[in-house]
């Protein structure tokens, strides 16, 4: 009986000797997020290291429709994430409907959170917002790449505080998504001044802060679904165009049949990603950055 105590004592001193020699950060599950671009951003700055980034909104959902599935289905989901989690990385002082970390906490009152889109600091640092007519700030601010840089410094300097043992690998990974960040403003920029696009058609309300970033003169908006175009509608937009070929349709979904029929000859339509859900295409590790290309 005294040599199965003895090994189980020796077992137990080794076990604790080993667990002692890791990273405390190790046994927890990290990061929770809720968009794709706080995923990114997280899963970027922790790459290679055991970090571990999750990701918790349904992959079809939109954000319109996330504050729902919060309040239903999601509540214990949300709940039980953060039971074992470190951090929430929100969007709060942009989106304050952003409801990740309110459900979060729920189950871990020592819950950090992390808002990209503001630093909580006494020198705040935050992204240039664009206002919508109706006094509304637009939510889709990643559109923007240089705001896409901003976030990326505000949830690094947090992560390097919370995990200074990964301070050096996460400084580096910011330094190569920054790198990228780059490259993204150059071709978008390149394809613009290719392409002649500088003038415009917005068919969607997400895409302001991409048409504000790229400094293109917004000659008309349409907003409303294709379906509740009325006649009035679509003869203004095939007028418009006819007097003016050079403009672009800038929209984010596909090219439906009912725009192909009512534009059987006009090309100059570009279809942008609002990537405001995880959707088929979800965030690649290697390729951060794919969907802001176009």
């Amino acid at each position: 009986m005294n040599k199965v105590f003895n090994k189980l004592f020796r077992y137990s001193v080794i076990f604790s000797v080993l667990l002692a020699l890791l990273p405390t950060q190790l046994m927890a599950k990290d990061i929770l997020t809720t968009t794709p671009v706080t995923y990114m951003l997280a899963t970027q700055l922790m790459k290679g290291s055991p970090i571990t980034t999750t990701y918790l909104a349904p992959k079809r959902y939109g954000l319109e429709r996330l504050n729902n599935w919060y309040a239903t289905k999601g509540e214990a989901k949300a709940l039980e994430a953060g039971k074992t989690a470190t951090v929430a990385i929100t969007l709060k002082a942009l989106w304050p409907q952003d409801p990740l970390f309110v459900y979060a906490r729920q189950g871990n009152i020592n819950l950090i959170e992390i808002d990209a889109s503001q630093s909580i600091s006494p020198r705040a640092k935050g992204i240039a917002s664009v206002q919508l007519s109706d006094g509304n700030s637009s939510i889709y601010a990643w559109l923007n790449p240089n705001n896409i840089g901003t976030m990326l410094s505000i949830v690094s300097e947090d992560l390097k505080r919370l995990w200074p043992d990964y301070a050096a690998l996460i400084e580096n990974n910011q330094q190569q998504l920054l790198l990228k960040i780059r490259l993204l403003v150059n071709q978008q920029q390149q394809t613009l001044f290719d392409e002649e696009i500088d003038s415009v058609v917005l068919l969607s309300d997400q895409l302001e802060d991409f048409a504000s970033a790229n400094q293109l003169f917004v000659v008309q908006r349409l907003f409303k679904a294709e379906l509740e175009w009325t006649d009035q509608d679509k003869s203004a937009l095939k007028a418009l165009l006819q007097e003016s070929p050079h403009l672009w349709l800038l929209t984010t979904k596909k090219v439906s049949q009912q725009l192909k029929q009512l534009l059987p000859t006009f090309s100059n339509i570009l279809v942008i990603d609002s990537i405001d859900r995880w959707g088929g295409s979800g965030i690649k590790l290697e390729q951060p950055l794919q969907r802001w290309l176009f």
